[in-house]
């Protein structure tokens, strides 16, 4: 019997020092994760054109052309791609500064919006990316209050549209469009149409409260100091 308090706390610490190690490494690990998938995508694409290209100089050496599927090969092929990819990027990320990388840009999301069905996804991916990485302040412009999901409980929404007209004349009064985030993906969550009047105003920037709901609450800006 008088063991079970000391079994007890040593579980405790345990767990405690379980939960620590895990929120501490769950966001370096979700980002190195996203960041295999997105390189992986476009890996698919890359690896083949490496493949070939590689298999040509083998060709050109008067060399038996090797398996690139399997051994140091394949980790050749694999370390050239990331290397090609993150070029690319740089570029793509150069050229979007230029004058002529923006027009291009314009142009193909131009033409991707005019596509059935996948114009509309693409907006809305581009709008949720755009607002996520500060590129587009108008996207979340205030960071507000409504009574969600019942009266007498709070959620923090970002205010997405100031003057709804269609939603307004629907529903014969003036609204505004908010977008509840879910927590700790701030990507999904609800849209509602609520009156000016029942929304409250926060301090909080944008980037402030993506942190607020991504940390499960618990990393809360501090005040302004009033000195």
């Amino acid at each position: 019997m008088s063991d079970s308090p000391e079994k007890s706390t040593f579980a405790s610490r345990l767990g405690h020092n379980f939960l620590t190690g895990l929120f501490l490494l769950l966001p370096i690990g979700l980002t190195l994760y996203v960041v295999s998938v997105l390189l992986d995508l476009m890996g698919k694409f890359i690896q083949p054109a490496l493949e070939v290209g590689l298999a040509w100089l083998w060709t050109n050496a008067k060399q038996p052309v090797p398996d690139f599927a399997l051994g140091l090969y394949r980790q050749l092929v694999v370390v050239s791609s990331a290397v090609v990819m993150i070029f690319i990027l740089v570029v793509v990320g150069y050229l979007s500064k230029r004058l002529f990388g923006k027009i291009l840009h314009r142009w193909f999301a131009t033409v991707l919006e005019r596509i059935p069905g996948l114009g509309s996804l693409y907006g809305t991916i581009r709008q949720m990316v755009d607002a996520l990485s500060g590129r587009n302040k108008d996207t979340f412009r205030r960071v507000v209050m409504v009574e969600f999901p019942r009266p007498g409980m709070w959620s923090i929404a970002f205010v997405t549209h100031e003057q709804p007209t269609v939603f307004s004349e629907a529903i014969g009064k003036p609204v505004v469009n908010v977008f509840i985030p879910a927590a700790p993906a701030p990507t999904t969550g609800v849209i509602l149409q609520v009156s000016p009047d029942e929304v409250r105003e926060t301090k909080l920037t944008v980037g402030e409260a993506l942190g607020l709901l991504m940390s499960f609450g618990s990393v809360v800006p501090k005040p302004e100091s009033k000195e």
